[in-house]
């Protein structure tokens, strides 16, 4: 099954940066085991010097310069859109006899500020794009350059929409997100919905024991992943705790200001991004993983990572984190924005250690059960096999 089968990737950045580009290294890797041939191309501007360890899964990894002269050299079976700005791209693949297949990774194409949450009151948003995504300023964008904001533009949203709409498949994560770009005019038939997986590099020969008192926070240091919240529990909780905090983003040196600020220097710490193997044994050590989320995720893979290592999770059920994170069952649910439910939640989870040993024990069946690699994998190449054999819609 899949043996011989061509896929051409496509992913602005070849740097092992974030879920997406994690997600396109890893089921590379998995899909080779399969006999899947793979081929990477991204954005030089993006990735002027890509990472040896996101192109080693792939045969060939070329930065984008005429990208349909170089997917008819190639040839693909199918190609394999990921994170894809603009229009330039997009178009220059409707006019390719190779089937396309998009994964939604985030809500770029779906809202003005890519994030979800209303900018002036940072309240979760689930609506489709329209006329009230003006209304609370989402057109107002960060920008890297001078003078530091941009304006994006419904119509050129909607003119990405369009072209992606001729795609022969689109994959996502969740429910949440397939009845989400259905909402925006995509065809329900043509959407998977592929959970998301984790992989558990092998665990020591000696285990650390888990610490009763470990709070984990995973993922990028942005605002709409909520660790401005956690903090503002840290100061509410009744537990004595420690919360070690990794990953990087822009918001970084803000948070860790807010850090000082609270009184908190001394409980909490800052460790960065870590390779696999030593997130893996933060996974292990904790007592819980606490995702504050205050915007709605796609999936949400850094608690299905932490239910593989039998971890359970505080955070929100917004968006597609209720498909995984049951409340009572695999972890606690709270409410976003809510630093005083969450300190009642981490409190409790603290005081109670049947009920983290029961939580966990129910996430590690929940991920033996949904979450392993081979789930999605087997879905995903099912899914390209039909596409090869089928060609373009239009062809």
């Amino acid at each position: 099954m899949g043996r011989g089968l061509k896929i051409a990737w496509i992913n602005e950045l070849a740097l092992p940066t974030g879920g997406a580009e994690r997600y396109v290294r890893d089921t590379a890797q998995e899909l080779a085991a399969r006999g899947v041939r793979s081929f990477l191309f991204y954005e030089v501007k993006a990735s002027p010097v890509p990472s040896p360890a996101m192109l080693a899964p792939f045969e060939g990894g070329f930065p984008i310069i005429d990208l349909e002269r170089q997917l008819r050299a190639l040839a693909p079976d199918v190609v394999y859109v990921h994170r894809l700005s603009g229009l330039a791209a997009p178009y220059a693949l409707s006019a390719l006899p190779y089937p396309v297949v998009r994964f939604f990774h985030d809500h770029r194409m779906f809202c003005l500020r890519e994030h979800k949450y209303t900018a002036l009151t940072q309240t979760p948003c689930q609506r489709s794009i329209g006329a009230a995504c003006y209304s609370c300023l989402g057109f107002v964008c960060r920008s890297e350059t001078w003078p530091g904001v941009r304006f994006a533009s419904l119509r050129k949203l909607r003119a990405e929409q369009t072209v992606a709409r001729r795609h022969e498949a689109f994959v996502v994560g969740s429910r949440y997100m397939a009845e989400h770009i259905a909402a925006h005019g995509f065809d329900r038939s043509r959407i998977h919905v592929l959970p998301l997986y984790a992989r558990v590099p092998p665990p020591p020969r000696v285990l650390e024991p888990r610490r009763e008192d470990l709070l984990l926070f995973v993922g990028q240091l942005t605002t709409g992943k909520g660790l401005d919240v956690l903090l503002q529990a840290l100061t509410r909780t009744v537990h004595p705790c420690q919360l070690h905090v990794v990953g990087r983003g822009r918001q970084e040196e803000k948070l860790r200001a807010l850090t000082r600020e609270l009184g908190l220097a001394d409980r909490v710490h800052f460790l960065g991004w870590l390779e696999p193997e030593a997130l893996s044994a933060h996974y292990r050590r904790a007592t819980c993983v606490v995702f504050p989320s205050r915007a709605p995720e796609t999936s949400g893979l850094v608690g299905i990572e932490a239910m593989a290592h039998a971890t359970p999770v505080i955070g929100g059920t917004l968006g597609g984190m209720g498909e995984w994170l049951a409340h009572g069952q695999t972890g606690l649910g709270v409410p976003p924005n809510s630093p005083d439910a969450l300190a009642a939640a981490i409190d409790q989870l603290l005081g109670d250690s049947f009920l983290r040993s029961r939580l966990g024990h129910n996430a590690l069946r929940a991920f033996e059960e949904r979450f392993r690699p081979e789930h999605h994998v087997s879905q995903l190449l099912t899914v390209l096999e039909s596409l090869a054999g089928e060609g373009r819609m239009s062809a």
